[in-house]
């Protein structure tokens, strides 16, 4: 049987940042992920806000600087405004900075970083289930790990395997290609093209990335026929390279830490409800879990330490974000009473939630 002294399962950009923060603190680290390509297929929108704004929603620029360095030659486009789409077509138009990436690039160039600073990359590797301090593959074979990190995903083989289950709901998500305008603005659709959820238009270098989230399908529909009506309301089509995921939506956990694991990015169901953004927590979740990871096996420090370092960043943003997106929950089945509600707020209001704060027509930043 294999050791090592920390297990990284899932080489997204959670697992990769473990096993890079985990290497770099002198851990002997694998990283494994059970698909043939990495980054393959894209299950994302490819839009990651700047640093500078990450900032605004996590004030840690030691933690940001380390944990959030965009690869520049995955940036397809930088970007420069949000619009929000009223089921009526208003819409409300306010800044904010970040770039649309591959995918397919940026998730190897966080592991090939993770590689490059001692961790052993292997893939694909499927993990079928986690015992303690073993990691079972699905090849038979077994690893020893002092550490086990899980950050595979939504539906988390190392999550279920330690009894981890959050609250939750699970958004159903369809992302594909298509041609179409580009410019420096990204655009969400709420409402009628994607019921009690939003749709999206990402530009690229030279196509859109473009999909659609809901927390159910409406019945006699289906992800395919929504994504087909929101193109065709918008002049677009046809779509390529469909792709079908899960998002995880609800409040931030109590913790991350379940004996010898320790999880990270969607596994732990650390997603931005307002918006169903998850690559920049991923990423500081991932770091921070790889940090701790190695300061346990170094030095003896305790692994609950991740839930110290994770809570004192990421719970507070999080859980506001839970609290806004329960708030639009009440309005998001009714589209004039989701119009009138943007149309209320405006794009102060809209900018305000989706920098996590509280619309000042609605009583400030409560």
């Amino acid at each position: 049987m294999e050791r090592f002294e920390v297990a990284v399962v899932g080489a997204g950009p959670a697992g990769s940042l473990a096993a890079q923060a985990a290497a770099e603190g002198g851990a002997r680290t694998i990283l494994l992920d059970h698909r043939p390509e990495l980054g393959h297929p894209v299950q994302c929108g490819e839009f990651l806000p700047s640093a500078r704004e990450l900032l605004d929603l996590f004030p840690e620029p030691a933690l940001v600087a380390a944990a959030f360095d965009v690869p520049s030659n995955t940036v397809l486009r930088e970007t420069r405004s949000m619009t929000c789409i009223s089921p009526y077509g208003h819409r409300f138009r306010f800044p904010l900075e970040g770039c649309t990436v591959s995918r397919r690039a940026f998730d190897k160039a966080l592991a090939l970083r993770a590689e490059g600073a001692g961790a052993e990359l292997r893939f694909p590797v499927g993990v079928t289930g986690v015992h303690g301090d073993i990691v079972r593959c699905a090849d038979g074979r077994e690893i020893r790990a002092d550490v086990v990190i899980g950050a595979d995903g939504p539906m988390s083989t190392v999550a279920r395997s330690v009894g981890f289950v959050p609250e939750r709901v699970m958004f159903r998500m369809i992302t594909a290609t298509v041609d179409g305008p580009l410019s420096d603005e990204i655009d969400l659709y709420f409402g009628r093209s994607a019921p009690r959820g939003y749709a999206w238009l990402f530009p690229r270098a030279n196509d859109l990335n473009v999909g659609l989230g809901v927390r159910a399908v409406p019945p006699g529909a289906s992800l395919d026929r929504l994504l087909d009506r929101f193109l065709s309301a918008q002049g677009l089509g046809p779509a390529r390279e469909r792709t079908r995921w899960w998002v995880p939506v609800g409040p931030p956990p109590a913790r991350l830490t379940f004996g010898r694991a320790l999880l990270a990015g969607d596994a732990a169901n650390l997603v931005m409800a307002t918006n169903g953004g998850g690559i920049p927590t991923a990423m500081l979740s991932g770091w921070m879990a790889g940090t701790a990871a190695a300061r346990h096996v170094r030095t003896g420090t305790p692994l609950e330490e991740y839930d110290r370092a994770w809570r004192s960043v990421l719970y507070a943003p999080l859980a506001r974000a839970a609290r806004l997106q329960r708030l639009g929950d009440r309005v998001a089945g009714f589209d004039s009473l989701l119009a009138l509600g943007m149309r209320y707020i405006g794009a102060p209001g809209l900018e305000a939630m989706m920098r996590l704060r509280w619309p000042a027509r609605l009583g400030g930043n409560s």
